[in-house]
């Protein structure tokens, strides 16, 4: 019961501006309760794997679109930097789907940059939120918190990030915010997600 209030109790003493990004955190929490009610309606394995599947039921993947992918993308974008500098590139504008690509690089994250690659190869898919939205419902099969216990160590953030951003904040201040984040998060690996990546375009 104490790990369970540990979150809360410490939240307590979060600064002014880590209240502002749990509240970034909340909407999060209130897409993941309700996908979580979707499922609670089934009662036998077989129906519950059935609700995860979006061609069965189209139902949740619109609330997974509607619901958790805004969530998350106003997470991952808050103090996100509207332009990265590159020696090579120049300057180019920066978006949620390109700290996709600078954080699955292989060999450490495969999984996730095979899930990338996937998204990329979809022609329908040409604007940068819809890839964002696709990687998303990509990541729902098991591999969402990896994606974003990762996104934290990795070298890439003081370029795509301000320092007040949740991401970079996540490291310092609001630390206990982001370990609240990925208990939030947890009950969805639970569950069986079959999400067709191209959802959004057909729907």
């Amino acid at each position: 019961m104490g790990e369970d209030e540990e979150p809360p109790v410490r939240g307590l003493g979060l600064t002014s501006q880590c209240q502002q990004e749990k509240k970034l955190v909340s909407a999060v929490s209130v897409a993941v309760e309700a996908i979580l009610a979707q499922f609670s309606s089934s009662r036998t394995a077989v129906q519950k794997a059935l609700s995860g599947d979006s061609a069965v039921n189209p139902s949740l993947g619109r609330l997974v679109l509607q619901r958790l992918c805004p969530a998350l993308h106003s997470l991952l974008t808050d103090g996100l930097k509207p332009h990265q500098s590159d020696l090579i590139a120049g300057r180019r504008p920066n978006s949620a789907w390109g700290l996709v690509q600078a954080t699955t690089r292989p060999p450490k994250t495969q999984a996730l940059f095979n899930l990338q690659v996937r998204v990329c190869e979809l022609p329908q898919l040409r604007q940068s939120r819809q890839r964002f939205n696709a990687f998303l419902l990509g990541l729902l099969t098991k591999l969402l918190d990896f994606w974003l216990s990762h996104l934290q160590s990795c070298s890439v953030l003081d370029a795509h990030y301000h320092p007040g951003s949740f991401v970079r904040l996540s490291l310092t201040a609001c630390r206990p915010l982001f370990e609240e984040l990925l208990l939030v998060l947890q009950p969805l690996s639970l569950l069986t997600f079959n999400l067709d990546l191209l959802f959004q375009h057909h729907h």
